[in-house]
Protein backbone atom coordinates (compact mmCIF):
# COMPACT_ATOMS: atom_id res chain seq x y z
CA UNK A 1 0.00 0.00 0.00
CA UNK A 2 1.53 3.53 -0.65
CA UNK A 3 1.60 5.41 2.09
CA UNK A 4 1.52 9.24 2.38
CA UNK A 5 5.69 9.88 2.35
CA UNK A 6 5.59 7.97 -1.01
CA UNK A 7 2.84 9.98 -2.51
CA UNK A 8 4.63 13.18 -1.04
CA UNK A 9 7.59 12.18 -2.74
CA UNK A 10 6.35 11.26 -5.95
CA UNK A 11 3.89 14.50 -6.54
CA UNK A 12 7.06 16.79 -5.23
CA UNK A 13 9.19 14.99 -7.87
CA UNK A 14 7.04 15.59 -10.68
CA UNK A 15 6.52 19.26 -9.92
CA UNK A 16 10.42 19.44 -9.71
CA UNK A 17 10.86 17.73 -12.87
CA UNK A 18 8.74 19.89 -14.25
CA UNK A 19 10.61 23.34 -13.16
CA UNK A 20 13.28 21.93 -14.39
CA UNK A 21 12.27 21.60 -18.06
CA UNK A 22 10.72 24.68 -17.67
CA UNK A 23 14.06 26.10 -17.22
CA UNK A 24 15.75 24.51 -19.42
CA UNK A 25 13.10 24.64 -22.19
CA UNK A 26 12.97 29.00 -21.44
CA UNK A 27 16.90 28.84 -21.38
CA UNK A 28 17.31 30.07 -18.52
CA UNK A 29 20.37 28.04 -18.13
CA UNK A 30 22.42 28.96 -20.81
CA UNK A 31 24.37 31.42 -18.64
CA UNK A 32 25.92 27.79 -16.99
CA UNK A 33 27.43 26.55 -20.15
CA UNK A 34 30.84 27.31 -19.60
CA UNK A 35 31.20 27.09 -15.79
CA UNK A 36 33.17 24.87 -14.42
CA UNK A 37 31.52 25.29 -10.60
CA UNK A 38 27.93 25.29 -10.07
CA UNK A 39 25.99 26.32 -6.54
CA UNK A 40 22.23 25.41 -6.45
CA UNK A 41 19.73 26.29 -3.67
CA UNK A 42 16.61 24.98 -4.07
CA UNK A 43 14.11 26.29 -1.46
CA UNK A 44 10.67 24.39 -1.16
CA UNK A 45 8.12 26.22 0.94
CA UNK A 46 4.09 26.95 1.20
CA UNK A 47 1.69 29.30 3.59
CA UNK A 48 2.14 27.04 6.33
CA UNK A 49 5.89 27.46 7.74
CA UNK A 50 8.99 28.35 6.07
CA UNK A 51 10.57 27.44 3.76
CA UNK A 52 13.39 25.07 3.81
CA UNK A 53 16.50 24.74 1.70
CA UNK A 54 18.92 22.44 -0.08
CA UNK A 55 21.83 22.91 -1.45
CA UNK A 56 24.57 21.75 -3.81
CA UNK A 57 27.93 22.67 -5.23
CA UNK A 58 28.67 20.28 -8.70
CA UNK A 59 31.09 20.55 -11.59
CA UNK A 60 27.95 20.56 -13.85
CA UNK A 61 24.33 21.98 -13.65
CA UNK A 62 22.21 18.64 -14.44
CA UNK A 63 24.30 17.32 -11.74
CA UNK A 64 24.17 19.37 -9.60
CA UNK A 65 20.17 19.70 -9.97
CA UNK A 66 20.25 16.32 -9.25
CA UNK A 67 21.85 16.83 -5.83
CA UNK A 68 19.15 19.15 -4.73
CA UNK A 69 16.43 17.14 -6.24
CA UNK A 70 17.40 14.18 -4.37
CA UNK A 71 18.18 15.76 -0.97
CA UNK A 72 14.44 17.22 -1.09
CA UNK A 73 12.69 14.30 -2.29
CA UNK A 74 14.51 12.48 0.70
CA UNK A 75 14.10 15.32 3.18
CA UNK A 76 11.29 17.35 2.93
CA UNK A 77 8.96 16.10 5.22
CA UNK A 78 5.58 18.53 4.40
CA UNK A 79 2.43 17.87 2.88
CA UNK A 80 2.18 20.68 1.33
CA UNK A 81 4.60 22.87 -0.81
CA UNK A 82 2.97 25.20 -3.26
CA UNK A 83 6.45 27.23 -3.92
CA UNK A 84 9.77 26.20 -5.25
CA UNK A 85 12.91 28.43 -5.96
CA UNK A 86 15.93 27.69 -7.16
CA UNK A 87 19.03 30.20 -6.91
CA UNK A 88 22.33 29.81 -8.83
CA UNK A 89 25.42 31.63 -7.48
CA UNK A 90 26.64 33.91 -10.25
CA UNK A 91 29.15 36.13 -8.71
CA UNK A 92 31.09 36.15 -5.51
CA UNK A 93 33.16 37.83 -3.77
CA UNK A 94 35.80 37.14 -0.46
CA UNK A 95 35.93 38.83 2.62
CA UNK A 96 38.34 38.71 5.87
CA UNK A 97 36.07 38.71 8.95
CA UNK A 98 37.12 42.26 9.58
CA UNK A 99 36.64 43.44 5.94
CA UNK A 100 33.09 41.21 6.43
CA UNK A 101 32.51 43.15 9.48
CA UNK A 102 32.59 46.88 8.09
CA UNK A 103 30.63 46.14 5.44
CA UNK A 104 27.48 45.26 7.19
CA UNK A 105 28.50 48.07 9.74
CA UNK A 106 28.16 50.51 6.93
CA UNK A 107 24.67 48.67 5.32
CA UNK A 108 21.45 50.02 6.76
CA UNK A 109 19.27 47.52 8.81
CA UNK A 110 18.39 44.81 6.68
CA UNK A 111 19.15 46.00 3.65
CA UNK A 112 22.48 43.82 3.08
CA UNK A 113 21.35 41.97 0.08
CA UNK A 114 23.95 39.30 -0.71
CA UNK A 115 24.06 35.62 0.17
CA UNK A 116 26.75 34.51 3.02
CA UNK A 117 28.76 31.63 2.64
CA UNK A 118 30.96 30.75 5.96
CA UNK A 119 33.26 28.20 3.68
CA UNK A 120 34.94 27.52 0.31
CA UNK A 121 32.73 24.90 -0.28
CA UNK A 122 30.10 26.72 0.24
CA UNK A 123 28.48 23.80 3.23
CA UNK A 124 27.93 26.51 5.35
CA UNK A 125 25.92 29.20 2.56
CA UNK A 126 23.10 31.17 3.13
CA UNK A 127 21.03 33.45 0.74
CA UNK A 128 20.37 36.33 1.14
CA UNK A 129 16.72 35.93 2.08
CA UNK A 130 17.27 33.25 4.60
CA UNK A 131 19.62 36.22 6.44
CA UNK A 132 17.07 38.63 6.69
CA UNK A 133 14.01 36.44 7.06
CA UNK A 134 15.51 35.14 10.27
CA UNK A 135 17.14 38.29 11.66
CA UNK A 136 21.07 37.25 11.11
CA UNK A 137 22.58 40.47 10.56
CA UNK A 138 22.06 42.75 12.94
CA UNK A 139 23.77 45.85 13.88
CA UNK A 140 24.53 46.36 17.64
CA UNK A 141 22.28 48.56 19.61
CA UNK A 142 25.04 50.28 21.63
CA UNK A 143 28.13 50.22 19.39
CA UNK A 144 26.78 50.71 15.93
CA UNK A 145 28.72 47.30 15.06
CA UNK A 146 27.28 44.78 12.87
CA UNK A 147 27.42 41.19 14.08
CA UNK A 148 26.03 37.70 12.88
CA UNK A 149 23.46 36.63 15.22
CA UNK A 150 24.92 33.01 16.11
CA UNK A 151 21.77 32.46 17.96
CA UNK A 152 19.65 33.07 15.21
CA UNK A 153 21.52 31.21 12.57
CA UNK A 154 21.88 27.62 14.40
CA UNK A 155 18.28 27.81 15.16
CA UNK A 156 17.35 28.44 11.57
CA UNK A 157 19.84 26.10 10.27
CA UNK A 158 18.45 23.27 12.37
CA UNK A 159 15.15 23.74 11.69
CA UNK A 160 15.45 24.35 7.94
CA UNK A 161 18.41 23.23 6.68
CA UNK A 162 18.10 19.71 7.45
CA UNK A 163 21.67 18.53 5.88
CA UNK A 164 23.62 21.25 6.71
CA UNK A 165 26.46 19.83 9.34
CA UNK A 166 26.89 21.18 12.55
CA UNK A 167 28.36 25.41 12.16
CA UNK A 168 31.16 26.38 14.39
CA UNK A 169 31.87 30.56 13.97
CA UNK A 170 34.81 30.58 15.89
CA UNK A 171 36.85 28.84 13.17
CA UNK A 172 35.86 31.31 10.90
CA UNK A 173 38.74 33.19 9.29
CA UNK A 174 36.82 34.26 5.55
CA UNK A 175 33.54 35.02 4.41
CA UNK A 176 32.38 34.72 0.66
CA UNK A 177 29.56 36.82 -0.13
CA UNK A 178 27.46 36.34 -3.49
CA UNK A 179 24.86 37.07 -5.54
CA UNK A 180 22.51 34.78 -7.27
CA UNK A 181 20.58 34.57 -10.31
CA UNK A 182 16.91 33.59 -9.14
CA UNK A 183 13.20 31.59 -10.82
CA UNK A 184 10.40 31.17 -9.00
CA UNK A 185 8.27 28.27 -9.80
CA UNK A 186 4.13 29.11 -8.61
CA UNK A 187 0.94 27.28 -10.36
CA UNK A 188 3.44 25.81 -12.75
CA UNK A 189 4.39 29.18 -13.67
CA UNK A 190 8.47 30.22 -13.99
CA UNK A 191 9.23 33.64 -12.94
CA UNK A 192 12.56 34.92 -13.13
CA UNK A 193 13.69 36.89 -9.87
CA UNK A 194 15.35 40.52 -9.93
CA UNK A 195 19.29 40.06 -8.75
CA UNK A 196 19.84 43.77 -8.38
CA UNK A 197 20.54 45.10 -4.81
CA UNK A 198 17.53 46.79 -4.21
CA UNK A 199 15.31 44.32 -5.85
CA UNK A 200 16.57 41.25 -4.96
CA UNK A 201 14.41 38.15 -5.14
CA UNK A 202 11.02 39.85 -6.66
CA UNK A 203 9.82 38.71 -9.30
CA UNK A 204 10.74 40.10 -12.40
CA UNK A 205 7.09 41.16 -14.23
CA UNK A 206 6.07 44.68 -15.77
CA UNK A 207 3.93 46.67 -13.33
CA UNK A 208 1.03 46.32 -15.45
CA UNK A 209 -2.47 47.40 -15.07
CA UNK A 210 -3.56 43.86 -13.93
CA UNK A 211 -0.45 44.11 -11.57
CA UNK A 212 -1.52 46.97 -9.80
CA UNK A 213 -4.77 45.40 -9.43
CA UNK A 214 -3.50 42.79 -7.36
CA UNK A 215 -1.53 44.23 -5.35
CA UNK A 216 -4.56 46.81 -4.46
CA UNK A 217 -7.29 43.42 -4.34
CA UNK A 218 -4.41 41.36 -2.19
CA UNK A 219 -3.64 44.24 0.06
CA UNK A 220 -7.24 45.46 0.89
CA UNK A 221 -8.05 41.56 1.50
CA UNK A 222 -5.29 41.46 4.03
CA UNK A 223 -6.33 44.06 6.04
CA UNK A 224 -9.86 43.17 5.83
CA UNK A 225 -8.80 39.72 7.62
CA UNK A 226 -7.32 42.01 10.16
CA UNK A 227 -10.38 43.00 11.53
CA UNK A 228 -11.66 41.21 14.15
CA UNK A 229 -15.44 40.40 14.65
CA UNK A 230 -15.23 42.98 17.98
CA UNK A 231 -14.48 45.67 15.19
CA UNK A 232 -10.91 46.33 15.84
CA UNK A 233 -7.78 45.10 13.82
CA UNK A 234 -4.81 42.70 14.67
CA UNK A 235 -2.62 45.39 14.32
CA UNK A 236 -0.01 43.36 12.72
CA UNK A 237 3.41 41.59 13.11
CA UNK A 238 7.10 41.44 12.96
CA UNK A 239 7.45 38.92 10.28
CA UNK A 240 11.04 37.12 10.58
CA UNK A 241 9.66 35.43 13.90
CA UNK A 242 5.39 36.17 13.42
CA UNK A 243 5.54 37.89 16.44
CA UNK A 244 2.26 39.95 16.82
CA UNK A 245 2.30 43.98 17.94
CA UNK A 246 0.95 44.42 20.97
CA UNK A 247 -0.30 47.92 20.74
CA UNK A 248 -3.20 49.94 19.26
CA UNK A 249 -3.72 53.50 17.54
CA UNK A 250 -7.32 54.68 16.59
CA UNK A 251 -5.90 57.30 14.29
CA UNK A 252 -4.17 54.66 12.55
CA UNK A 253 -7.79 52.52 12.68
CA UNK A 254 -9.49 54.87 10.95
CA UNK A 255 -7.33 56.08 8.11
CA UNK A 256 -6.82 52.02 7.47
CA UNK A 257 -10.58 51.94 6.94
CA UNK A 258 -10.29 54.76 4.17
CA UNK A 259 -7.79 53.05 2.56
CA UNK A 260 -10.07 50.05 2.37
CA UNK A 261 -13.08 51.83 1.45
CA UNK A 262 -10.76 53.55 -1.63
CA UNK A 263 -10.15 49.80 -1.98
CA UNK A 264 -13.52 48.89 -1.96
CA UNK A 265 -14.70 51.73 -4.55
CA UNK A 266 -12.58 49.93 -7.15
CA UNK A 267 -13.63 46.66 -6.11
CA UNK A 268 -16.60 45.91 -4.10
CA UNK A 269 -16.45 42.66 -2.31
CA UNK A 270 -18.87 41.37 0.76
CA UNK A 271 -15.70 39.99 2.80
CA UNK A 272 -14.41 43.61 2.65
CA UNK A 273 -17.78 45.23 2.99
CA UNK A 274 -17.96 43.50 6.32
CA UNK A 275 -15.04 44.18 7.83
CA UNK A 276 -15.04 47.96 6.95
CA UNK A 277 -18.52 47.95 8.76
CA UNK A 278 -17.27 46.26 11.96
CA UNK A 279 -14.39 48.62 12.04
CA UNK A 280 -16.89 51.64 11.92
CA UNK A 281 -18.97 50.55 13.97
CA UNK A 282 -15.85 50.13 16.02
CA UNK A 283 -14.62 53.32 15.68
CA UNK A 284 -18.00 55.40 16.38
CA UNK A 285 -19.33 53.45 19.46
CA UNK A 286 -16.37 52.54 21.15
CA UNK A 287 -13.74 55.72 20.73
CA UNK A 288 -15.87 58.82 20.64
CA UNK A 289 -16.95 60.87 23.06
CA UNK A 290 -18.89 64.12 22.77
CA UNK A 291 -18.76 67.51 24.64
CA UNK A 292 -19.84 70.61 24.77
CA UNK A 293 -17.30 73.77 25.00
CA UNK A 294 -19.32 76.95 25.39
CA UNK A 295 -22.90 75.52 24.01
CA UNK A 296 -21.08 74.10 21.12
CA UNK A 297 -21.01 70.35 20.97
CA UNK A 298 -18.23 68.49 19.90
CA UNK A 299 -17.03 65.24 19.66
CA UNK A 300 -13.42 63.47 19.62
CA UNK A 301 -11.79 60.71 18.96
CA UNK A 302 -10.44 58.96 22.40
CA UNK A 303 -6.84 57.18 22.20
CA UNK A 304 -5.13 55.11 24.34
CA UNK A 305 -5.37 53.48 27.52
CA UNK A 306 -5.91 54.26 30.90
CA UNK A 307 -4.01 57.18 32.07
CA UNK A 308 -2.56 57.88 29.06
CA UNK A 309 -5.78 58.77 27.24
CA UNK A 310 -5.70 61.20 24.87
CA UNK A 311 -7.66 63.25 22.06
CA UNK A 312 -5.18 64.00 19.25
CA UNK A 313 -6.02 66.19 16.07
CA UNK A 314 -5.00 63.53 13.98
CA UNK A 315 -7.34 60.99 15.33
CA UNK A 316 -10.39 63.30 14.78
CA UNK A 317 -9.27 63.69 10.82
CA UNK A 318 -8.64 60.20 9.86
CA UNK A 319 -12.05 59.07 11.34
CA UNK A 320 -13.59 62.07 9.44
CA UNK A 321 -11.84 61.16 6.44
CA UNK A 322 -13.32 57.41 7.01
CA UNK A 323 -16.70 58.71 7.68
CA UNK A 324 -17.01 61.07 4.78
CA UNK A 325 -15.80 58.16 2.50
CA UNK A 326 -18.56 55.47 3.54
CA UNK A 327 -21.27 57.87 2.42
CA UNK A 328 -19.69 58.72 -0.37
CA UNK A 329 -19.19 54.98 -1.89
CA UNK A 330 -22.49 53.66 -0.25
CA UNK A 331 -24.42 56.41 -0.97
CA UNK A 332 -25.52 56.62 2.85
CA UNK A 333 -25.96 59.33 5.28
CA UNK A 334 -26.17 57.75 8.48
CA UNK A 335 -23.00 59.60 9.91
CA UNK A 336 -23.62 63.15 8.96
CA UNK A 337 -24.03 63.76 12.20
CA UNK A 338 -20.78 62.64 14.06
CA UNK A 339 -18.87 64.06 11.22
CA UNK A 340 -19.76 67.06 12.04
CA UNK A 341 -19.35 67.25 15.77
CA UNK A 342 -15.77 66.06 14.77
CA UNK A 343 -15.55 68.51 12.68
CA UNK A 344 -16.27 70.78 15.17
CA UNK A 345 -14.04 69.53 17.10
CA UNK A 346 -11.09 70.25 14.71
CA UNK A 347 -12.32 73.45 14.54
CA UNK A 348 -12.58 73.86 18.51
CA UNK A 349 -8.94 73.22 18.17
CA UNK A 350 -7.62 75.72 16.16
CA UNK A 351 -5.73 78.86 17.08
CA UNK A 352 -6.48 82.61 15.60
CA UNK A 353 -3.15 82.45 13.84
CA UNK A 354 -4.93 79.09 11.86
CA UNK A 355 -2.85 76.35 13.62
CA UNK A 356 -4.21 73.88 15.52
CA UNK A 357 -3.06 72.28 18.59
CA UNK A 358 -2.13 68.70 18.16
CA UNK A 359 -3.20 67.38 21.63
CA UNK A 360 -5.49 67.71 24.91
CA UNK A 361 -6.34 65.92 27.60
CA UNK A 362 -9.68 64.22 27.44
CA UNK A 363 -10.64 64.80 31.02
CA UNK A 364 -11.06 68.91 31.17
CA UNK A 365 -9.84 69.34 27.07
CA UNK A 366 -6.89 71.35 28.17
CA UNK A 367 -3.88 70.95 25.70
CA UNK A 368 -1.05 68.90 26.48
CA UNK A 369 0.83 69.19 23.61
CA UNK A 370 0.61 71.79 21.51
CA UNK A 371 2.85 70.29 18.53
CA UNK A 372 3.39 66.38 18.00
CA UNK A 373 3.88 65.50 14.50
CA UNK A 374 3.95 67.39 11.00
CA UNK A 375 1.12 65.07 9.78
CA UNK A 376 -1.56 66.29 11.87
CA UNK A 377 -2.43 69.69 10.48
CA UNK A 378 -2.37 68.47 6.66
CA UNK A 379 -4.73 65.58 7.89
CA UNK A 380 -7.14 68.31 10.11
CA UNK A 381 -7.26 70.18 6.81
CA UNK A 382 -7.92 67.73 4.09
CA UNK A 383 -10.46 66.20 6.42
CA UNK A 384 -12.50 69.69 6.89
CA UNK A 385 -12.37 69.47 2.65
CA UNK A 386 -13.80 66.32 2.80
CA UNK A 387 -16.37 67.22 5.02
CA UNK A 388 -17.00 70.43 3.24
CA UNK A 389 -17.65 68.39 0.02
CA UNK A 390 -20.44 66.60 2.40
CA UNK A 391 -21.81 69.73 4.06
CA UNK A 392 -20.70 72.79 2.21
CA UNK A 393 -21.06 75.33 5.17
CA UNK A 394 -18.13 78.12 4.88
CA UNK A 395 -16.94 77.09 8.43
CA UNK A 396 -15.33 74.17 7.53
CA UNK A 397 -13.66 75.83 3.90
CA UNK A 398 -13.16 78.92 5.91
CA UNK A 399 -10.91 77.06 8.54
CA UNK A 400 -8.91 75.70 6.35
CA UNK A 401 -7.76 78.74 4.67
CA UNK A 402 -7.15 80.16 7.54
CA UNK A 403 -5.16 77.17 8.13
CA UNK A 404 -3.03 77.64 4.46
CA UNK A 405 -2.47 81.31 5.42
CA UNK A 406 -0.20 79.91 8.70
CA UNK A 407 0.99 77.32 6.16
CA UNK A 408 2.00 79.38 3.77
CA UNK A 409 3.82 81.77 5.80
CA UNK A 410 5.15 79.18 7.80
CA UNK A 411 6.73 77.34 4.47
CA UNK A 412 5.00 74.28 5.91
CA UNK A 413 5.81 73.12 1.90
CA UNK A 414 9.16 71.97 3.28
CA UNK A 415 7.65 69.15 5.21
CA UNK A 416 6.52 67.42 1.45
CA UNK A 417 3.44 65.71 3.60
CA UNK A 418 1.14 63.58 1.55
CA UNK A 419 -1.75 65.46 3.48
CA UNK A 420 -0.87 68.54 2.47
CA UNK A 421 -0.53 67.51 -0.87
CA UNK A 422 -3.84 65.38 -0.54
CA UNK A 423 -5.33 68.69 0.98
CA UNK A 424 -4.25 71.23 -1.54
CA UNK A 425 -5.73 69.06 -4.28
CA UNK A 426 -9.07 69.17 -2.90
CA UNK A 427 -8.75 73.33 -1.72
CA UNK A 428 -7.70 74.27 -5.62
CA UNK A 429 -11.29 72.40 -7.03
CA UNK A 430 -13.13 75.52 -4.58
CA UNK A 431 -10.35 78.22 -4.20
CA UNK A 432 -8.22 78.08 -7.47
CA UNK A 433 -6.11 80.75 -5.77
CA UNK A 434 -2.55 81.09 -7.52
CA UNK A 435 -0.78 81.05 -4.11
CA UNK A 436 -2.58 77.51 -3.13
CA UNK A 437 -1.46 75.90 -6.43
CA UNK A 438 1.66 77.54 -5.78
CA UNK A 439 1.81 75.86 -2.43
CA UNK A 440 1.10 72.53 -3.61
CA UNK A 441 3.76 72.51 -6.13
CA UNK A 442 6.50 73.42 -3.99
CA UNK A 443 5.27 70.51 -1.70
CA UNK A 444 6.18 67.80 -3.87
CA UNK A 445 8.51 69.24 -6.68
CA UNK A 446 11.21 70.42 -4.54
CA UNK A 447 11.38 66.42 -2.84
CA UNK A 448 11.41 65.02 -6.39
CA UNK A 449 15.32 64.24 -6.93
CA UNK A 450 15.07 62.60 -2.95
CA UNK A 451 12.33 60.55 -3.99
CA UNK A 452 13.88 59.25 -7.42
CA UNK A 453 16.82 57.52 -5.55
CA UNK A 454 15.34 56.97 -1.44
CA UNK A 455 16.23 53.27 -1.15
CA UNK A 456 13.44 52.89 1.52
CA UNK A 457 9.85 52.22 -0.12
CA UNK A 458 8.89 55.26 2.03
CA UNK A 459 4.94 54.37 0.54
CA UNK A 460 3.57 57.80 1.08
CA UNK A 461 5.92 58.92 -2.00
CA UNK A 462 3.55 57.47 -4.13
CA UNK A 463 0.59 59.35 -2.59
CA UNK A 464 2.39 62.95 -2.59
CA UNK A 465 3.46 62.62 -5.77
CA UNK A 466 -0.30 61.33 -7.30
CA UNK A 467 -1.92 63.93 -5.01
CA UNK A 468 0.24 66.50 -6.62
CA UNK A 469 0.09 65.76 -10.12
CA UNK A 470 -3.82 65.34 -9.93
CA UNK A 471 -3.77 68.75 -8.85
CA UNK A 472 -1.28 69.77 -12.11
CA UNK A 473 -3.85 68.54 -14.28
CA UNK A 474 -6.18 71.23 -13.49
CA UNK A 475 -3.81 74.41 -13.70
CA UNK A 476 -4.76 74.60 -17.29
CA UNK A 477 -8.12 75.16 -16.49
CA UNK A 478 -7.69 77.78 -14.20
CA UNK A 479 -4.80 79.36 -16.63
CA UNK A 480 -1.83 78.67 -14.39
CA UNK A 481 -0.28 76.26 -16.47
CA UNK A 482 2.92 79.04 -16.10
CA UNK A 483 3.43 77.81 -12.76
CA UNK A 484 5.76 75.41 -14.02
CA UNK A 485 7.35 74.06 -17.14
CA UNK A 486 7.24 70.80 -19.29
CA UNK A 487 10.16 69.06 -18.02
CA UNK A 488 8.99 69.50 -14.49
CA UNK A 489 6.16 67.89 -15.34
CA UNK A 490 7.98 65.27 -16.84
CA UNK A 491 10.19 64.73 -14.14
CA UNK A 492 6.79 64.70 -11.99
CA UNK A 493 5.58 61.88 -14.02
CA UNK A 494 8.53 59.91 -14.50
CA UNK A 495 9.33 60.15 -10.48
CA UNK A 496 5.65 58.45 -9.44
CA UNK A 497 6.20 55.75 -12.37
CA UNK A 498 9.61 54.90 -10.69
CA UNK A 499 8.21 54.91 -7.05
CA UNK A 500 4.97 52.67 -8.19
CA UNK A 501 7.37 50.14 -9.38
CA UNK A 502 10.07 50.77 -6.77
CA UNK A 503 7.14 50.35 -3.64
CA UNK A 504 6.72 46.21 -4.78
CA UNK A 505 9.79 45.91 -2.78
CA UNK A 506 7.49 46.41 0.37
CA UNK A 507 5.03 43.73 -0.78
CA UNK A 508 4.77 40.11 0.70
CA UNK A 509 4.73 38.21 -2.97
CA UNK A 510 4.86 34.55 -1.63
CA UNK A 511 8.89 34.40 -3.28
CA UNK A 512 9.82 36.68 -0.61
CA UNK A 513 6.81 35.86 2.95
CA UNK A 514 8.33 32.07 1.77
CA UNK A 515 11.36 32.62 3.76
CA UNK A 516 9.76 33.85 7.17
CA UNK A 517 8.43 32.08 9.54
CA UNK A 518 4.51 31.89 9.02
CA UNK A 519 4.11 33.20 5.50
CA UNK A 520 0.07 32.82 4.96
CA UNK A 521 -0.01 36.13 7.42
CA UNK A 522 1.61 38.07 5.74
CA UNK A 523 1.01 37.34 2.58
CA UNK A 524 -0.65 40.08 0.08
CA UNK A 525 0.66 42.84 3.51
CA UNK A 526 2.89 45.41 2.99
CA UNK A 527 6.08 45.58 5.01
CA UNK A 528 8.76 48.43 6.57
CA UNK A 529 12.02 46.29 5.93
CA UNK A 530 14.23 48.66 8.07
CA UNK A 531 11.64 48.19 10.44
CA UNK A 532 12.13 44.28 11.01
CA UNK A 533 9.70 43.50 8.00
CA UNK A 534 6.89 44.86 10.24
CA UNK A 535 4.23 44.61 8.51
CA UNK A 536 1.45 46.81 10.39
CA UNK A 537 -2.00 47.74 9.20
CA UNK A 538 -1.10 51.36 8.49
CA UNK A 539 2.15 50.25 6.79
CA UNK A 540 -0.34 48.49 4.29
CA UNK A 541 -3.00 51.42 4.46
CA UNK A 542 -0.52 53.93 2.69
CA UNK A 543 0.70 51.30 -0.25
CA UNK A 544 -2.48 50.48 -0.55
CA UNK A 545 -3.94 54.44 -1.67
CA UNK A 546 -0.67 55.12 -3.34
CA UNK A 547 -1.85 52.15 -5.94
CA UNK A 548 -5.65 53.12 -5.66
CA UNK A 549 -4.23 56.32 -6.84
CA UNK A 550 -2.15 54.69 -9.47
CA UNK A 551 -4.48 52.39 -10.91
CA UNK A 552 -7.16 55.29 -11.29
CA UNK A 553 -4.59 56.92 -13.54
CA UNK A 554 -3.57 54.49 -15.49
CA UNK A 555 -7.20 53.36 -15.94
CA UNK A 556 -8.26 57.15 -16.59
CA UNK A 557 -6.08 58.02 -19.15
CA UNK A 558 -7.23 58.06 -23.07
CA UNK A 559 -5.90 55.41 -25.11
CA UNK A 560 -4.91 53.28 -22.44
CA UNK A 561 -1.92 50.98 -22.96
CA UNK A 562 -0.31 48.36 -20.62
CA UNK A 563 3.29 49.24 -20.07
CA UNK A 564 6.43 48.08 -17.93
CA UNK A 565 8.30 50.39 -15.78
CA UNK A 566 11.68 50.15 -15.78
Amino acid sequence: METSQSKLADSLEKKLDLFYETLQKEGHLGFLKNTTRVILFLSIGSPKRRADVFQASETLPLKAWRVVKRQALQHYKESHYDWVKLDIVENEESHSVNEFVKIITETKKNYYRKGISFDKQYRFAFLEQEINGNAIVQIDKHTGRGFIQEKNLKEYAKSHRPLMPKLDLSRIDKIRTFTTRGFFFEENRLFPTHNTNLDNGRRKTPLTIDEVERLVRESATFLANQVKDTGAFVYGYFSCFDKEIQFYNVLRHASTLYSMLEAYELYPDDVLEKAIKRGLHYLVNHCTRNYTIQSVRVAYMIDGVGENKEIKLGANAAAILALTKFQEVFKQNQYVEITRLLGEGIVQMQKRDGSFNHVLYPEDLQVKEDFRIIYYDGEAAFALMRLYEQDPQSRWIDAVELAFRYFIEKKYWKHHDHWLSYCTNELTKYRPRKEYFEFGLHNVLKKLNFIKKRETTYPTFLELTLAGWNMVSRLRAHGLEGLLTQKEIQRLEETFHIRAEYQRNGFFYPEVAMYFKKPSRILGSFYIRHHSFRSRIDDTEHYLSGYVAYYKLLKNRSGYKERGVS
